[in-house]
């Protein structure tokens, strides 16, 4: 590789590497840093004043799976590999020699020794780091989590943390004095890192953790289990995400204290969730929810109605009702949703009722995104004609979409519904299943009363 690149950018070819090397250092530098950092390493073969200019980037993005493959043969084993990546990035940061280092990304797949985190850490923050991503994955099932230092948990200048894999800053347990200390920090992505011992301890330090980001914009975590309760209270907090990796049927209790919050995004097993107050500024919000048969399904409905009550100014709405008791919930919509415009729902056959509820409560609809699950019962009694106010669908709806078209009665009568009501609809995308004609599905669909003059019946 690296002859490659003294065949293609030696000064033979025309000058090239002259020319280039004529450009201001710090254009040099901003070029490199576009880089993976192995490659802008191997820049420095190119020409004497190239030799050390990789130092002065102030990007480190460092790959265990990458970086030391032409250092290694296919012969050497697992701990030579760990060592020999742990020697090059250790090395890395020593001949590192900018001031301050924007970006630290490591991805690092290792066995038995974590170790050298802890000084790598300490000398990303001495160079004042403002975005950290570190993708940690153990190949040893039997070695601990790593753990962070906690003298990394005051560090001044991140505005960016980004922690996934194995992972545990589960450090303070027993040093409750311990503070965190980020004031600057905007954005916090914790991402299959181990959560629950740290929410289920009394001390809290994952609230604690919170509540040393004062500035904090961009929340989001996953983890395996949710149980106990959580109060989260980050008041200029304006991106809120988290998720279950796997549905667990798990108990907890959530209270959101965000009042300036514009996107929200939720996965997992539907609990008691709890907003302290209405969410004025809310743009965007994601439900993908598990409602199933269990020992607290007679509090589904409150649930999901007060989920719903904090979301009503939504303008943009992707809902995924997944789960065998959606169908006994009910209308559970509180009021109209006055501003949404745009509405993405999964279908199955437990929730037509609730797509029938939203289309009656958002009047200023504009897109409208149905798609369906090919898990599918077509036995069970789905669509079926709403009869409240008619004129609430037809208002403002111009764009409509149905993806995973089967040709299914119920299919076909809400295909007509939309189209018969739809009075300024200007184009209808019916995406149809695998094996399915597009021409059959297309002759058929044609045939449907249109009450707009003006739409584009598509099928694809």
């Amino acid at each position: 590789m690296a002859e490659s690149k003294r065949q293609t950018l030696s000064p033979g070819k025309d000058g090239v590497v002259d020319r280039i090397s004529n450009l201001p250092e710090s254009l040099l530098c901003h070029i490199l840093s576009f880089l993976p950092t192995k490659d802008s390493i191997a820049t420095s073969i190119l020409s004497t004043r190239w030799k050390l200019l990789w130092t002065l980037v102030p990007k480190l993005d460092l790959d265990s799976d990458t970086i030391n493959t032409s250092e290694l043969s296919a012969d050497d084993d697992e701990d030579e590999r760990e060592i020999m990546f742990a020697h090059i990035v250790s090395s890395v940061l020593a001949q590192q020699e900018c001031g301050e280092l924007q970006t630290f990304h490591l991805q690092w797949k290792f066995g038995w020794d974590g170790s050298h985190l802890d000084a790598w850490l300490r000398t990303a923050a001495a160079r004042k780091v403002k975005e950290l991503d570190l993708d940690i994955f153990m190949h040893d099932c039997d070695v601990e989590n790593l753990k962070l230092p906690p003298s990394f948990f005051s560090c001044r200048t991140l505005v960016v943390l980004k922690l996934s894999g194995d992972i545990d800053i589960d450090i303070d347990i027993d040093t409750p004095s311990l503070s965190f200390n980020f004031p600057s920090l905007k954005i916090l992505h914790l991402v299959e890192i181990s959560l629950p011992s740290i929410i289920n301890s009394q001390e809290h330090p994952f609230l604690r953790l919170l509540s040393g980001c004062p500035v904090l914009e961009d929340l989001s975590f996953t983890t395996d289990l949710f149980e106990g309760e959580y109060k989260l209270c980050v008041p200029t907090l304006k991106r809120l995400s988290f998720s279950e990796n796997v549905c667990n049927e798990s108990d907890y209790e959530l209270e959101i204290n965000a009042p300036a919050l514009e996107y929200f995004n939720f996965e997992g097993d539907l609990r008691d969730i709890k907003f302290h107050q209405k969410l004025d500024n809310l743009v965007q919000a994601n439900v993908e929810s598990y409602v199933y048969e269990d020992e607290q399904k007679e509090f589904y409905r409150e649930w999901v109605f007060r989920l719903f009550t904090a979301l009503n100014n939504v303008k943009f709405l992707s809902f995924s009702p997944y789960g065998t008791e959606w169908h006994n919930v009910g209308n559970i919509y509180p009021s109209s949703f006055q501003n949404l415009v745009q509405l993405d729902f999964n279908v199955s056959d437990c929730n037509w009722p609730m797509l029938q509820d939203l289309l009656q409560n958002a009047p200023n609809l504009e897109t409208l995104v149905v798609t369906k699950e090919y898990t599918y019962d077509k036995s069970n009694l789905c669509w079926k004609e709403p009869q409240y106010d008619r004129d609430n669908l037809p208002s403002h709806l111009t764009s409509f979409y149905y993806g995973g078209f089967e040709g299914l009665k119920d299919e076909e009568e809400f295909v007509k519904y939309i189209l018969k009501e739809a009075r300024v609809l200007k184009t209808a995308t019916i995406q149809v299943y695998r094996g399915k004609s597009k021409e059959n599905v297309l002759e058929k669909l044609s045939m449907f009363p249109r009450r707009s003059t003006t739409c584009l019946l598509r099928v694809e």
